[in-house]
């Protein structure tokens, strides 16, 4: 009889295991083996943390610092300020619980902005000191939307030793161009973002080559970039991508591979990462898109059909209406 595994401590000896919320309950259970590493957050996850009855004492104290801190970024709105307080004040919170960082996302109205970009991660860092003085800056990572812009700004605070993630990531061409840039990771979303939030609608073509990809181009050109997997939408999906270096997975997906045993030779035939799978052979040639932005721009358009770019403008669109959401929630208008 083969021997069997519990699925979720399986997959913890094959990948770095994320918590795809800043919940307190979910980061303080932690998993079967021990807390989570590192915790992450956007836009949604802020909007739907920051309506709890149980947040709300958190809430007015974003509030009350924000007032404090308003006069000293005056290009700020007073409401955008709010959130980020907020956010990091959900995120301070969960970090006694995982042993790596905290992932705060760049406001997703800013994507097309290098300088905004840039501001608002230097303001991030001010905000998180703010709050605990004695706060460690290497426990911080800035999500930030995989724009030509935003790569941009990644490369730029790479100097400033601030972390970033790029996030919404399509296509290899976005991953190329996050490695040169320096980010310490990429989340390469296995879905449309659509699809996470809309029950109607089905996206029929899953990325999870592109995680295998990416993952085998930054070790074949030496490139530390680490792909940190994300927006799986079921439990075999999570399987065949046991072996990529991270993946950030939501609280409820957690529960079920913690309750679920399977065979360790049926949960290694899954994987899109074992030695003989044909994704994980090719050999890639080297691309650099930093210095060459009209080369990016064209490559990137006609990545996939068209479909790529298209993928990341609905996900920054989505995004973008959770940040007025949950900056309505923080009292603006």
């Amino acid at each position: 009889m083969a021997d069997t595994v519990n699925v979720l401590t399986y997959l913890r000896s094959t990948t770095q295991l994320d918590l795809d919320s800043l919940d307190l309950e979910a980061a303080r259970n932690g998993g079967l083996d021990g807390p989570w590493t590192d915790a992450t957050s956007n836009p949604a996850e802020s909007y739907f943390q920051l309506q709890k009855e149980e947040n709300k004492d958190l809430v007015a104290q974003a509030i009350d610092i924000a007032q404090d801190l308003h006069q000293k970024y005056p290009g700020v709105t007073l409401a955008e300020l709010r959130v980020e307080i907020a956010t990091a004040l959900l995120a301070k919170r969960v970090l006694p619980y995982i042993t790596g960082a905290v992932h705060v996302m760049v406001n997703p109205c800013h994507a097309f902005s290098t300088t905004k970009v840039i501001q608002t991660c230097l303001r991030y860092h001010e905000i998180f000191h703010h709050i605990d003085p004695h706060f460690d800056p290497s426990r911080l990572v800035i999500k930030i939307s995989a724009t030509f812009e935003g790569l941009k700004a990644c490369h730029a605070l790479r100097a400033k030793n601030i972390q970033t993630l790029a996030t919404t990531i399509f296509t290899m061409e976005q991953a190329v161009l996050a490695g040169e840039a320096g980010c310490v990771s990429i989340s390469p979303f296995v879905h449309e973002l659509k699809a996470g939030f809309d029950d109607t609608y089905k996206d029929q073509d899953p990325l999870l080559d592109l995680c295998v990809q990416a993952q085998e181009y930054y070790v074949q050109h030496e490139i530390s970039t680490r792909v940190k997997a994300c927006s799986c939408m079921s439990v075999e999906e999570i399987l065949q991508l046991a072996g990529v270096a991270a993946h950030t997975i939501p609280p409820e997906d957690l529960e079920r591979l913690a309750g679920m045993n399977e065979a360790v030779d049926s949960l290694e035939k899954k994987s899109l990462f074992r030695s003989n799978a044909s994704v994980a052979l090719q050999q890639q040639l080297p691309r650099s898109y930093i210095e060459n932005e009209a080369g990016y721009r064209v490559h990137f358009a006609a990545s996939d059909g068209g479909r790529g770019q298209a993928r990341l403008f609905q996900a920054i669109a989505i995004f973008a209406d959770f940040q007025h959401k949950v900056e309505r929630v923080m009292g603006g208008q």
